[in-house]
């Protein structure tokens, strides 16, 4: 299976690089970030880490537009039959590499389970599928279809993502695996960036 990971970035020289580092790159056959305007050393170093990482693709926004539109812009772009998508100030634990093995066509998305900063869990089960639907998922792109990440004011774009997925009956395989570290609590962090876009 050809798995794209897929990014938006906004400021983030501080984590890009460790996020980066922390993708399989065994199991990317691409690797998508889509700058979102950042004003600091974010795309300088996207440049940097592209000469020795065939795999990664940089898309640029010219002025900030939004979370949600780097989102959809990095899904419009995605070319493997699975996209994974991993906010710019998280990254993978190593059991990535176990739920990635278990990526073999069969399901439509595959779960798995997300740790905090704090050591805070956030577990998946079939039992939430309108909830928590945060970054636990890699997900058959041909499956997304009309799913977009929304701009408004009372939920973070990806509620209206997953709810349209969720809508569609996807055929899920929950791994139980902690495979994301999720940066939160944390000012300015991908959850809240969906404002942005509602200046």
């Amino acid at each position: 299976m050809k798995i794209s990971f897929l990014t938006p970035a906004y400021n983030s020289e501080e984590w890009i690089k460790i996020m980066l580092d922390s993708i399989p790159k065994e199991y990317a056959y691409e690797i998508i970030v889509c700058d979102d305007g950042s004003t600091d050393k974010t795309v300088e170093l996207l440049k940097e880490y592209e000469k020795t990482c065939p795999q990664l693709k940089i898309i640029t926004h010219e002025e900030n537009r939004g979370a949600s539109e780097s989102y959809n812009r990095c899904i419009a772009e995605a070319t493997g039959d699975y996209v994974a998508i991993i906010d710019s100030d998280d990254q993978y634990l190593p059991p990535i590499r176990d739920v990635l093995a278990q990526v073999d066509g069969e399901y439509d998305i595959y779960y798995y389970n997300m740790l905090t900063k704090h050591g805070l869990q956030f577990v998946k089960s079939e039992n939430d599928a309108y909830t928590w639907c945060g970054q636990f998922k890699i997900i058959r792109r041909r499956f997304i279809g009309d799913a977009v990440f929304t701009t408004r004011k009372d939920f973070a774009g990806d509620w209206d993502f997953n709810r349209v997925l969720m809508d569609n009956n996807p055929k899920c395989k929950y791994t139980g695996l902690f495979a994301y570290w999720y940066n939160y609590p944390r000012e300015t962090s991908e959850s809240d960036l969906h404002l942005r876009g509602l200046k």
